[in-house]
């Protein structure tokens, strides 16, 4: 063996060393989750105050009838519920207005034009709660469900812990090949960068929610700016829990375990396109940020699939037999390592899951979403759900909106 090889095999034991020292890591982030389950404690009083339900919707047919089921059948009891159509070109208005027909805690708004300075998301959740009541505001992306002790079970969390905001990470609902392999390992890119052991400690500045579920007190919201504060925001979430952790006040952020699902996205192209927009915003539409999270999985992973293939190589070939033969017995623990690292944090988010094999084909498409997000950096376009974003953002007049009678 060549002093060259020699070196070569050693920097491949520091890479490999890595993954012992996650596992470590795992056990100490696992052990310090908040998990909600249905055996959770439920809010019990006399007096519950009343909670806004706020679903911003925009061409969500597909999803809107069972989030809304879902959300009608709460066992909370103080519940009102407001569901903006966000122009859409679909079905969307038209099931929010069956549903209020039949129960008078629904409101339809219907936004027909969105203004400069403003995302979709932000202007539809503004607008809505400009218009609510409660005494807290529970921010629900349409592709979610919820279990009907949900509520409860979160509102207790969030006054057990004296939180003026509550986030859940639902159970990830994949139904297609590509949504089994992809999810999961998009939901590690990101939460890398939010551990949430840090975000839940009051100590500490770094701050997360998720937008698909969020539970914030009106006063807080209205302290924290609202989402006018993050209008230019395409995830907003995560600048707003900034906005409340930086008054002083405490957040939470909860993994939901049988108590709340969601599916995020049913294609490839979904897949590629929402996650892009994702980490370029939560990551500060920063590209050193986004290209450092392209070259932990080359480094840390993908040279596992190098090495694998060269060792084999060489051996075919009959050539450098006890560097190949190194080289082939250190693939082997490195793939050993890192797919029982995968298997639990895949678990973690999709519970059963079956695809950690096929990480390396997930890994590929992360290599195309991170590299996408830092093309987004550059030019500063970002297109989603039929609307084209510049790069720079300043009107932020608000349009008028329609109410919408539940007898409509």
């Amino acid at each position: 063996m060549t002093p060259s090889q020699s070196t070569l095999l050693w920097v491949y034991v520091a890479i490999i060393a890595m993954w012992p020292i996650r596992h470590l890591a795992l056990w100490f982030i696992f052990s310090k989750l908040d998990i909600l389950t249905p055996d959770s404690p439920r809010l019990e009083t006399d007096d519950p105050p009343l909670v806004t339900a706020i679903i911003p919707a925009k061409d969500e047919e597909r999803t809107l009838s069972e989030c809304l089921a879902s959300v009608c059948a709460q066992s909370y009891p103080n519940l009102e519920i407001i569901v903006v159509d966000d122009r859409s070109t679909d079905r969307t208005g038209a099931i929010a207005r069956e549903f209020a027909a039949s129960d008078p805690r629904i409101e339809v708004l219907t936004i027909e034009h969105l203004p400069l300075g403003w995302t979709g998301k932000t202007h539809a959740a503004q607008q809505a709660a400009d218009r609510a009541r409660g005494d807290w505001y529970w921010f629900l992306d349409a592709d979610t469900r919820h279990s009907p002790e949900n509520l409860e079970i979160v509102m207790e969390y969030a006054r057990e812990r004296g939180a003026a905001l509550a986030s859940l990470l639902p159970e990830m609902r994949c139904e297609t090949f590509w949504e089994n392999v992809v999810q999961p390992l998009a939901g590690i890119v990101l939460m890398q960068s939010y551990p949430l052991f840090r975000v839940n400690d009051d100590r500490s500045s770094l701050a997360f929610a998720n937008g698909q579920y969020i539970l914030i007190k009106r006063a807080a919201y209205e302290a924290a700016g609202g989402h006018h504060a993050v209008r230019d925001r395409f995830v907003e979430d995560i600048r707003l829990a900034a906005r409340v952790k930086s008054l002083g006040l405490p957040i939470r952020v909860a993994i939901a375990r049988g108590i709340g699902s969601t599916r995020m996205y049913s294609s490839l192209d979904q897949l590629v396109r929402g996650w892009s927009r994702i980490l370029y915003d939560a990551l500060g539409r920063n590209p050193w940020r986004l290209f450092g999270r392209l070259l932990d999985p080359l480094i840390f992973s993908q040279t596992g699939h190098v090495a694998l293939a060269w060792a084999i190589y060489l051996l075919v070939q009959g050539g450098a037999a006890p560097f190949a033969l190194w080289l082939l017995g250190l693939s082997v623990v490195h793939h050993i390592f890192t797919y029982t690292v995968l298997n639990r944090v895949y678990r973690m988010s999709v519970p059963e899951s079956r695809y950690v094999a096929w990480f390396p084909v997930a890994n590929l498409v992360m290599d195309v979403i991170l590299i996408r997000a830092i093309k987004m950096c550059l030019t500063g376009r970002v297109t989603w759900r039929g609307t084209v974003y510049g790069p720079t953002v300043t009107q932020t007049t608000r349009p008028v909106t329609k109410p919408v009678s539940p007898s409509s």
